[in-house]
């Protein structure tokens, strides 16, 4: 009898393989978890607005894991068209006629400052500095209800020497109501 011969696949251990491919598992499985230990929200002032008012948006993210991680608060707001290295958020407004507002800013920036980057505590959370006014952004032109949808996409860290928090996080709605001026405005 002969003794036992290990089996193998494309000429190796299969055990080595299974270790290897229960590793690489592991590996993936933290890297999605760490992503879904942010969350990426937006907020509005208010819930309507005139034709002319201002349209203020504020950006959040929260930290809902147990382990701190350093995250871009710069929040720069820029074209979804845009490269990545060219912006931090963007939008995706869809108007009450269910068209997709094409944003037309698309101002270039470069690296974030230092100062841009916080670690950030598990249940603590960064808010963007000042508001933005989405009518500088986009053109609400139609009344109704608007759907805004924000994205969170951070490239930059290693640049300073910070394993920094990179992938895309995308926010739950919010709604834009868009009413007709009173007849004495």
């Amino acid at each position: 009898m002969e003794p036992f011969k290990k089996k193998s696949y494309l000429g190796l251990d299969c055990r080595a393989t299974i270790v290897n491919l229960i590793f690489l598992f592991l590996l993936i499985q933290s890297s999605l978890a760490a992503s879904g230990n942010l969350k990426f929200s937006v907020s509005l002032d208010k819930n309507e607005y005139k034709p002319k008012d201002p349209i203020n948006v504020t950006f959040k993210l929260e930290n809902e894991g147990k382990e701190p991680v350093y995250v871009n608060k710069r929040f720069y707001l820029s074209s979804e068209n845009m490269p990545k290295e060219r912006r931090d958020v963007f939008l995706i407004v869809t108007s009450p006629s269910g068209a997709k507002l094409p944003c037309k800013f698309s101002y270039e920036t470069g690296i974030p400052k230092s100062d841009y980057f916080e670690l950030l505590q598990p249940g603590r959370e960064v808010v963007s500095e000042y508001p933005r006014n989405l009518r500088g952004y986009f053109d609400f032109n139609e009344e109704g209800t608007y759907k805004v949808v924000a994205v969170y996409e951070n490239i930059y860290g290693k640049e300073i020497g910070l394993d920094a928090f990179k992938d895309k996080i995308t926010s739950t709605p919010v709604m834009i109501k868009i009413v007709k001026p009173s007849a004495n405005e």
